[in-house]
């Protein structure tokens, strides 16, 4: 029986103890960002739970900081991509490989930004081990640089905007979401994914380059009767955009617009979708010029996030996958800027767009 809002934490966080622990094989993406896959890294080392397995995930990096992790953390298995996959399709990799263990349990997808408490694990593998309904499990994620302000703590996907909408982002932590109850919207900051789950639904969708990827598959799980449940004592430590430049007009854009575009067209009905396209087409022509200027320091980039936004929808041809080369083909259409210049790593502006996760 699913534990509810009403219920007593104290029967849903109970510690997992023992030997007979179910196996749970945490993924760790890396691109390009040793001190924080570190920080991550390291953070896991303190970690109570019994049976845990970590598999980084290189993304092909140019810095050899896969390398130089794999050698101070050898205790963990290091899988890497011949090339930067993006997202979904890096983790992928990773969850293939823990699944040909027929002793996983369950997966966890933890973002190389996050940082988590020891006894993190033990109440949302509690949640989904007591609960077959359990398709996904989410937990209270925090800022990392503001500990007592919520980042997410689920959520649910704005079927009109085509937007993910985090409960209480941005709120001190004072206690609000400190309740287990049922969400729409788990995030794949801190996503704990039950085995059965990925037998049913799949491994993450691979449409999206870079965001998304975690509203179509918390959408696949309910569409297939399974729950998504949030538990608070499931806390971690989020410093988000560790991989991009807030605000970037091809990473954050024109990706962006087109995995709305994808979304909205796989999973509304078709009538709707028609519909919602002219809708969203009409907005990026009257309502999107107003909310570009966020972030613009510059005409220019003013300009850029324009372009980006009408390209996106231009380059939309139904539900396929997006390329690293598309996206390297915009940002050469789009050009630089002088607030986000030629990278979209967030240190270094020389970066290129094969750096992007």
């Amino acid at each position: 029986m699913i534990k509810t809002e009403t219920d007593s934490l104290k029967d849903v966080i109970a510690p997992v103890t023992g030997t007979g622990a179910p196996c749970v094989y945490l993924i760790v993406l890396n691109w390009v960002n040793y001190p924080q896959t570190k920080t991550c890294l390291k953070s896991l080392q303190k970690v109570s739970y019994p049976n845990l397995k970590v598999i980084v995930v290189d993304n092909a990096s140019s810095d050899n900081s896969g390398q130089r992790l794999q050698e101070e953390f050898s205790q963990h298995q290091f899988v890497f991509n011949e090339a930067n996959l993006g997202f979904a399709r890096g983790c992928n990799r990773g969850i293939q490989v823990a699944l040909e263990d027929a002793d996983c349990d369950y997966v966890l997808l933890l973002n190389n930004d996050m940082e988590v408490e020891p006894d993190f694990l033990d109440p949302a593998v509690r949640m989904a081990e007591e609960n077959a309904s359990v398709g996904l499990v989410t937990g209270k994620i925090l800022f990392g640089d503001r500990r007592n302000v919520i980042w997410q703590a689920g959520g649910h996907i704005d079927g009109v905007r085509i937007q993910g909408a985090p409960r209480a982002w941005n709120e001190v932590d004072a206690g609000q979401c400190d309740a287990v109850c049922e969400t729409n919207w788990g995030s794949g900051a801190m996503l704990l994914i039950p085995r059965k789950t990925m037998e049913i639904v799949g491994l993450l969708p691979e449409e999206y380059f870079f965001g998304s990827e975690e509203w179509d598959y918390s959408t696949s799980v309910r569409r297939a009767a399974m729950k998504i449940m949030y538990v608070p004592e499931f806390k971690g430590y989020h410093r988000a955009g560790g991989s991009y430049k807030a605000g970037h007009p091809v990473l954050i854009v024109y990706n962006g617009v087109r995995n709305k575009l994808i979304y909205a067209q796989k999973h509304l009905s078709a009538p709707a979708w028609l519909v919602w396209k002219q809708v969203f087409k009409f907005y990026l022509r009257f309502g999107w010029p107003r909310r570009a200027r966020r972030g613009c320091q510059t005409e220019a980039d003013y300009t850029a996030r324009l372009k980006a936004a009408r390209l996106a929808f231009a380059d939309h041809r139904g539900i396929h996958k997006i390329e690293l080369s598309d996206l390297e083909r915009a940002g050469k259409a789009i050009g630089p800027t002088p607030t986000w210049g030629n990278g979209w790593g967030p240190a270094d502006s020389s970066t290129n767009a094969k750096g992007l996760q």
